[in-house]
Protein backbone atom coordinates (compact mmCIF):
# COMPACT_ATOMS: atom_id res chain seq x y z
CA UNK A 1 0.00 0.00 0.00
CA UNK A 2 1.43 3.33 -1.28
CA UNK A 3 2.04 6.35 1.84
CA UNK A 4 2.11 10.00 1.82
CA UNK A 5 3.30 12.61 3.80
CA UNK A 6 1.96 15.23 4.39
CA UNK A 7 3.49 18.75 5.30
CA UNK A 8 2.18 21.96 7.03
CA UNK A 9 1.68 24.81 5.04
CA UNK A 10 4.23 27.51 6.04
CA UNK A 11 3.47 30.15 8.49
CA UNK A 12 2.48 33.15 6.65
CA UNK A 13 5.00 36.67 8.15
CA UNK A 14 3.86 39.66 8.16
CA UNK A 15 6.02 42.45 5.90
CA UNK A 16 8.72 43.26 7.90
CA UNK A 17 8.89 47.03 8.91
CA UNK A 18 12.47 46.99 7.79
CA UNK A 19 12.32 45.12 4.61
CA UNK A 20 15.89 43.55 3.13
CA UNK A 21 17.79 46.66 1.74
CA UNK A 22 18.85 44.09 -1.50
CA UNK A 23 15.56 44.00 -2.46
CA UNK A 24 13.53 47.25 -2.73
CA UNK A 25 14.03 50.12 -5.20
CA UNK A 26 13.85 54.05 -3.90
CA UNK A 27 12.49 56.24 -6.90
CA UNK A 28 15.63 58.58 -6.95
CA UNK A 29 13.05 61.57 -8.17
CA UNK A 30 10.73 61.31 -5.33
CA UNK A 31 12.06 58.40 -2.53
CA UNK A 32 9.17 55.80 -2.89
CA UNK A 33 10.14 52.43 -1.89
CA UNK A 34 9.14 49.34 -4.23
CA UNK A 35 9.68 45.13 -3.66
CA UNK A 36 11.86 43.74 -6.32
CA UNK A 37 12.03 40.39 -7.69
CA UNK A 38 13.93 39.06 -10.39
CA UNK A 39 16.85 40.75 -11.81
CA UNK A 40 18.19 42.53 -15.04
CA UNK A 41 15.50 43.06 -17.45
CA UNK A 42 13.59 40.50 -15.87
CA UNK A 43 12.76 42.58 -12.82
CA UNK A 44 9.00 42.98 -11.36
CA UNK A 45 8.16 45.58 -8.75
CA UNK A 46 5.81 45.45 -6.23
CA UNK A 47 4.54 47.72 -3.83
CA UNK A 48 5.88 47.10 -0.12
CA UNK A 49 2.24 46.62 1.33
CA UNK A 50 1.86 43.99 -1.42
CA UNK A 51 2.45 40.85 1.09
CA UNK A 52 1.13 38.42 -1.98
CA UNK A 53 2.90 39.94 -4.76
CA UNK A 54 0.12 39.68 -6.65
CA UNK A 55 -0.12 43.10 -8.22
CA UNK A 56 2.69 44.10 -9.99
CA UNK A 57 3.76 46.80 -11.05
CA UNK A 58 2.62 46.78 -14.83
CA UNK A 59 3.46 50.64 -16.66
CA UNK A 60 7.39 50.30 -15.69
CA UNK A 61 6.78 54.30 -13.95
CA UNK A 62 7.08 54.82 -10.01
CA UNK A 63 3.54 54.84 -8.68
CA UNK A 64 4.33 57.78 -6.85
CA UNK A 65 5.77 60.71 -9.45
CA UNK A 66 5.82 58.56 -12.94
CA UNK A 67 9.64 58.38 -13.16
CA UNK A 68 10.39 55.86 -15.12
CA UNK A 69 12.14 52.01 -13.45
CA UNK A 70 15.26 50.39 -14.53
CA UNK A 71 15.20 47.41 -15.43
CA UNK A 72 14.10 46.89 -19.41
CA UNK A 73 16.62 48.27 -21.98
CA UNK A 74 15.00 50.92 -24.61
CA UNK A 75 15.89 51.08 -28.41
Amino acid sequence: MPSATLIAPADRREPSANPDPRSTYGCPKCGHALRVSGLGRHRVYFELTDARADHPVMNRVCPACGHGLPGKNRP
